[in-house]
């Protein structure tokens, strides 16, 4: 693999886990519509079409080995490579929890939540926005906005906890629907891991730009 070609290769896998980052950004967003709405038509369409996130799963990560078997990166080329074959992972994960929200949806067909659901919509906010600015950190290797991303995770934990609270004084009031509002409190613990996936890839990035990892220097 000549240099250019290896340059080429780099900058491929670069646009393609942006690309997956940007989509699974995008499908969120839509699991909650679709929730939100009773929009059963989106929540089959998000479920049938989980390959996506998938198929781009795959292949990063075939293409992450093969420079890796083929050129022997080191130093930052190295770092990078191994970043993106570990934030590929927590992509994929949030594409699963895209498919979790969209299964409850189906199992509440035809139901109208009579609750506030502000707090989940808040959440939504804050979910979306690390997804999105740990990408961007990615993009520019931003170690600052990766940062940031990190410590908005302890905003969303303690929504989630509001959340809990919540929950629990709507089945006090009403037990008989407990399942719809224990629904609220799933997909609530969705968007809290969909969080903590993303602290991963801005944890990534940090690496990727100091080859430190969790405060542990591995190169």
């Amino acid at each position: 693999m000549s240099r250019t070609t290896y340059n080429q290769s780099l900058n491929k896998l670069k646009e393609d886990i942006v690309k997956m980052g940007d989509l699974v950004f995008d499908r969120i967003g839509q699991a909650i519509e679709a929730f939100q709405t009773n929009n059963l038509e989106l929540a089959q369409h998000l479920i049938k079409t989980d390959d996506e996130v998938d198929n781009y799963e795959e292949d990063i990560a075939k293409q992450c080995i093969n420079i890796i078997w083929k050129e022997q990166p080191i130093a930052t080329d190295l770092r990078l490579v191994t970043g993106i074959l570990k934030m590929v992972t927590d992509l994929e994960r949030i594409g699963d929890h895209v498919v979790d929200i969209s299964e409850i949806t189906l199992d509440l067909a035809g139901h109208q939540f009579e609750q506030n659901l502000s707090i989940i919509t808040t959440m939504v906010n804050q979910a979306t926005k690390m997804i999105k600015d740990s990408v961007d950190a990615l993009v520019n290797i931003d170690v600052i906005k990766a940062r940031l991303t990190i410590e908005n995770d302890d905003i969303i934990d303690e929504n989630y906890s509001k959340l809990i609270k919540t929950v629990s004084d709507w089945i006090k009031i009403n037990p008989t629907g407990s399942e719809n509002v224990i629904s609220i409190l799933l997909v609530g613990k969705y968007l809290e891991r969909v969080a903590d996936h993303s602290v991963n890839i801005a944890e990534w990035v940090i690496f990727i730009a100091t080859g430190t990892h969790k405060r542990v220097q591995l190169f």
